[in-house]
């Protein structure tokens, strides 16, 4: 209805809240090709922070810093890398979100923004709540200025970021799962003991895609689900909370893929986040096939869905 109306009026950009307007979603036309771009919550965030950044972190005579959820995109941590802020994650939640900020600005840090992947933005070092209102005027005045200055389009603009810091292709989704007790049955089976063996040999048998011929290895495992586990650790523990009810099991991969799976702690649905981390200059294509050749046979042999009785839904 919004994009309707937006082609009556000659609009080229939606904005819109969500009813109790804690959330922002972001919409462009092609005055081309008539095509509209949906932008995805993670490209909105890196946008968002980015172009905070750029206009008010740069100046700051504090160390700057954000905070993602945990499965938000790696894309915003990988820029703060490069230009000099500090990306540190967090829990799903904005409690989780908000809480984290706020000790970050109390250690002296200026906190700037922060983001999950659901659409939900934090504007600003006042409040670290979502706020879609106060995150669609940041993005409007985004919009105007590369519309006005750069005369280019938000989704030209995301695409000159791809460019520079490297394409971060995701695929999210869940399974139905009417049996609560599949999500233990499956996660027990990957953590094999705590050895995590089962989970090794699942991903060593897997090719790693069409381009290459050799095996898929895994760099790191992170365990959120109690008692908790982190290869990349020196202890072995994790630096996030861990929880019995809406464990996360993490799991980087040699070729540049993160996967990450838990059941949902609200719903009868078991989630899964993929992203790849492109490198510059590769081509958008050939990211998102790797990403799609790694989600079909991953998904399929760590979940087991007919075995576990979970049906396929995004």
């Amino acid at each position: 209805m919004a994009k309707a109306f937006a082609e009556v009026q000659n609009c080229d950009i939606v904005l819109a809240n969500d009813p109790d307007a804690d959330r922002l979603a972001v919409a462009e036309k092609d005055r081309s090709t008539g095509t509209w771009t949906t932008f995805s919550g993670d490209q909105i965030g890196t946008m968002l922070g980015l172009w905070i950044w750029e206009t008010i972190g740069v100046h700051s005579d504090k160390p700057v810093s954000m905070c993602t959820s945990v499965v938000s995109s790696k894309m915003l941590a990988e820029i703060g890398r490069r230009e000099g802020f500090l990306v540190e994650e967090t829990l799903s939640g904005f409690k989780w979100i908000g809480s984290r900020s706020a000790a970050l600005k109390a250690e002296g840090y200026h906190h700037i923004f922060c983001y999950e992947e659901a659409i939900g933005f934090a504007c600003g070092d006042v409040i670290f709540d979502k706020d879609g209102v106060s995150a669609m005027v940041v993005m409007a005045e985004l919009a105007l200025y590369l519309y006005r200055e750069k005369s280019m389009s938000l989704r030209a603009h995301m695409n000159h970021l791809y460019s520079v810091y490297g394409f971060f292709c995701s695929k999210n989704g869940y399974y139905a799962m009417p049996d609560p007790s599949s999500a233990t049955r499956i996660l027990d089976r990957l953590r094999s003991g705590g050895t995590y063996e089962v989970l090794h040999d699942l991903v060593s048998g897997s090719a790693m895609g069409p381009r290459q011929q050799q095996s898929l290895k895994i760099e790191s495992i992170r365990d959120l689900g109690h008692p908790g586990f982190d290869s990349a650790q020196p202890d072995r523990r994790p630096l996030l909370p861990v929880s019995k009810s809406a464990p996360l099991l993490t799991i980087r991969l040699s070729n540049g893929c993160l996967l990450q799976l838990r059941p949902s702690g609200t719903e009868p649905k078991f989630k899964y986040y993929l992203e790849m981390q492109g490198t510059p200059g590769v081509l958008n294509d050939v990211v998102q096939q790797e990403l799609g050749f790694v989600a079909e046979v991953l998904l399929d042999r760590l979940l087991e869905p007919s075995q576990n009785g979970l049906t396929k839904m995004l």
